[in-house]
């Protein structure tokens, strides 16, 4: 048996590509109003590390928009923004209702970026500021 070897470009590159994942059923025109926006919505996601999830609560009467991550989904201890369209909002945009669904979608995607995932550390950026304050250490003669 003759194993493949594994290129370095294939193993060290990662590219984030989230994903827009719709939790149980939608009815008619949520998902009318979701496959227009899809297109905007997914350039808006495509270079994220989180997913968007549009869900419709049928208690509420509305649409939920959640960013998360894939692997903390659906548990309310890790970082999530969520977002709500309420069917009365909806009908008050008439045929600008696929707008609606966009800005919000953007919006939420917009805040969980600011506020979780853009605050990830470079680790090339952080190794290069530890050696260059290693460096300046050894070239100070009185710190030694």
């Amino acid at each position: 048996m003759q194993v493949p070897a594994i290129s370095n470009v294939q193993s060290n590159n990662q590219t984030f590509q989230g994903r827009i994942n719709i939790v149980n059923d939608l009815s008619y025109n949520p998902c009318k109003y979701v496959r227009k926006a899809y297109d905007s919505i997914s350039k808006e996601l495509c270079d994220k590390p989180f997913d968007l999830f549009i869900k419709q609560d049928f208690k509420g009467d509305s649409i939920v928009f959640v960013a998360q991550k894939m692997q903390h989904a659906g548990r309310k201890n890790k970082p999530f923004i969520k977002n709500i369209i309420t069917n009365a909002q909806a009908l008050d945009q008439g045929d600008s209702t696929t707008d609606l669904y966009a800005a919000v979608a953007r919006e939420t995607i917009n805040s969980y970026n600011d506020k979780f995932a853009s605050k990830t550390v470079n680790v090339k950026d952080f190794f290069k500021n530890i050696g260059n304050k290693f460096l300046k250490s050894l070239q100070d003669e009185d710190e030694i």
